[in-house]
C-alpha cells in the first residue's frame, strides 16, 4: 500500500490480526525488521518503508526525525488505527521515540533496538562513521556501507544480509547508502531531543542492546543507558552475542522479545 503526502510517498505493508504493531527500520536498509515481523503472526503488523528507502520516496532535501514521525502518524490515520505498539531499530527507534513524545495518543508501548540518537556524554568514540563518511565523500557508496556496518555489526555483514534478505536485498541496501550519507544523516543530525522531551514520554519502553557491541566498541549501550535514565517507564535488556544487526542476526529471538513486552502492555491497559 502507498500513502501520498506532500513531502513523501510512503509504502507500507499491513498484515495479520490482533493488536497493531508498527515496525520502523534503521538506516541503510528498508528490511532490517522484515524477517522479525514475519515471525509475529499473533499481531497486526504494519511494516513501513521510511522516506527514501525501499519503494518510499523522500520529496525533500532530507526527512528528519519529526517529519518521519509525522509520516508514521499519517499511516495510522489512513489505516484507522487509533493507537499501536511501536518497534524501532536504530534511526527507526529515534522516530518511534519522537512520535511517543509528540503524539502520545498513538503510542501504547515502545520497543527500541539500539537507538541511533541522542548521543551519550560518556559514549566511546567509534571510528566507523568517520571512515564511512570519508568513503562517501568520494562517491564510494559500497565502501561507505561496509565501513559503517562492519564497525557496528562486525565483519560478517555481507553474509548476514545475503542470508536473511538475499543478494537482491543486499544490493538494495548498498544502494541506499547514497541517500543515507548525502541526505538522511544530516537531517537526523538536526534533531534536538533532550531530558525534557524524554521525561515527557509516558509509554512503557523496552530498550534492547546487543552485548556483542561491547567488543566492537560501539556507543549503543551508553546511549541506551542515557535514554533509559530519563524515560519514566523504561527497562533495558542486554542480549548477549548480538550486535547492532540484531534483528537480522536472530529474528526469532527478537520476535519473542517483542511479543513478550507487547503482550505485557495490552492496549486495554493503555491511555493516551
Amino acid at each position: 500500500m502507498r500513502l501520498e503526502l506532500s513531502d513523501a510517498s510512503i509504502v507500507y505493508d499491513d498484515a495479520g490480526e490482533g493488536e497493531p504493531v508498527v515496525f520502523l527500520h534503521g538506516s541503510l536498509c528498508a528490511d532490517w525488521l522484515t524477517p522479525m515481523a514475519r515471525e509475529l503472526t499473533e499481531f497486526r503488523r504494519v511494516v513501513i518503508h521510511r522516506a527514501g528507502y525501499g519503494r518510499s520516496e523522500d520529496r525533500t532535501s532530507g526527512a528528519g526525525v519529526p517529519a518521519q514521525a509525522a509520516h508514521c502518524a499519517a499511516v495510522l490515520a489512513e489505516l484507522g488505527v487509533p493507537r499501536a505498539h511501536w518497534v524501532g531499530h536504530s534511526a527507526g527507534a529515534d522516530i518511534a521515540l519522537h512520535l511517543a513524545y509528540a503524539r502520545p495518543d498513538l503510542a501504547a508501548s515502545l520497543v527500541l533496538l539500539e537507538p541511533a540518537l541522542p548521543r551519550a556524554d560518556d559514549e566511546p568514540e567509534s571510528p566507523a562513521m568517520p571512515t564511512a563518511i570519508a568513503a562517501a565523500r568520494t562517491g564510494a557508496w559500497e565502501a561507505a556501507f561496509y565501513a559503517f556496518l562492519t564497525g557496528v555489526c562486525g565483519p560478517g555483514v555481507r553474509r548476514l544480509f545475503a542470508q536473511r534478505l538475499g543478494e537482491q536485498g543486499l544490493a538494495e541496501a548498498v544502494g541506499s547508502s547514497r541517500y543515507f550519507f548525502t541526505r538522511e544523516s544530516a537531517a537526523f543530525g538536526g534533531w534536538e531531543f533532550g531530558a525534557p522531551q524524554m521525561n515527557a514520554v509516558r509509554a512503557p519502553t523496552l530498550l534492547v542492546v546487543g552485548g556483542g557491541g561491547d567488543r566492537l566498541g560501539t556507543p549503543h549501550r551508553a546511549r541506551a543507558a542515557s535514554i533509559a535514565a530519563h524515560l519514566p517507564h523504561a527497562e533495558t535488556l542486554v542480549v548477549d552475542g548480538l550486535t547492532h544487526a540484531m534483528p537480522l542476526e536472530d529474528p526469532g529471538l527478537m520476535a519473542r522479545i517483542v511479543s513478550e513486552f507487547v503482550t505485557s502492555h495490552p492496549l486495554s491497559d493503555s491511555t493516551g
